[in-house]
């Protein structure tokens, strides 16, 4: 009896300090406008880090933080309205904490359209080299997965389809935003376009592209366009690529930080009219 309540003394001890090294908590809750409306696909995670998720079709989330990032922030994004963010301390263990979000002032900038005859261009890299792929996966099974490109312009332009080369299928269904960013110290900056383009579909092997007509985009500098892919039933993506290509980036986490593809760039390409 004694030698089995020693047991039981320490395996009970083991526990304690298994969970108070890798101790974690969760944050759950809802990101709202102030309307009170539910913000879906709303960016969660800590700036330049590997923790993230995003809000559901209803708003509401669930994010795991170890309890060795309490002194981090925890930062809430969505399109069309402004950042916010939380010391991860204040928030632990918080159940039902409800994220009110600013809608942003946007400016519309104005391009000039001349009467000259307009042509279309295909802007970025078109083709892909034979068995070079970039598999890329995301840090946690709730997480996204950016893909992006930057776009060289020599004059304003309409944008009138963005496209990608997916090696990969998807046997369900899936999410997949398209976003713009300006081009900061060599690396995707600040968001462009303030318009939530979504697509929901089955992905099959080959380019797949993401209708731009009716969305009324004119951009008048080089921008980074990028395919990010929100959770959903897998979390690798496999991406055609060509080997040589710069100008590529890719994230696996949400607020993380954007890395250069190394060995090649990702099949991402523009039909712009110009």
């Amino acid at each position: 009896m004694k030698k089995n309540l020693s047991i039981i003394l320490v395996t009970s001890a083991f526990v304690l300090i298994t969970s108070s090294s890798f101790g974690q908590f969760i944050i759950s809750g809802k990101v709202e406008s102030k309307q009170s409306e539910a913000i879906p696909y709303a960016n969660i995670g800590i700036k330049r880090g590997k923790i993230g998720t995003v809000s559901k079709d209803d708003g509401r989330f669930n994010i795991s933080i170890p309890d060795s990032l309490a002194n981090d922030s925890l930062t809430f994004s969505s399109i069309g309205f402004k950042d916010k963010s939380y010391l991860i301390s204040s928030l632990k263990d918080k159940n039902n904490l409800i994220v009110v979000l600013d809608e942003k002032i946007i400016s519309l900038t104005e391009i000039k359209v001349t009467n000259n005859k307009l042509k279309q261009y295909k802007l970025g890299i078109t083709g892909r080299t034979p068995m070079l792929s970039i598999p890329t996966k995301s840090y946690q099974k709730t997480d996204i997965i950016e893909q992006a490109r930057l776009i060289h312009l020599k004059k304003p332009a309409k944008l009138l389809n963005a496209n990608i080369y997916v090696i990969s299928e998807s046997l369900k269904d899936v999410n997949i935003r398209l976003n713009f960013y300006s081009l900061e110290n060599g690396l995707p900056g600040k968001r462009l376009i303030e318009k939530s383009i979504i697509r929901n579909a089955k992905i099959n092997k080959g380019w797949f592209s993401i209708d731009l007509k009716d969305q009324a985009i004119y951009i008048d500098e080089d921008f980074v366009v990028a395919f990010e892919y929100l959770p959903g039933t897998q979390n690798t993506i496999v991406f055609g690529a060509k080997l040589g290509a710069s100008d590529s980036f890719l994230r696996s986490s949400s607020q993380g930080i954007w890395r250069k593809n190394v060995l090649g760039g990702c099949s991402i390409y523009i039909t712009a009219e110009m």
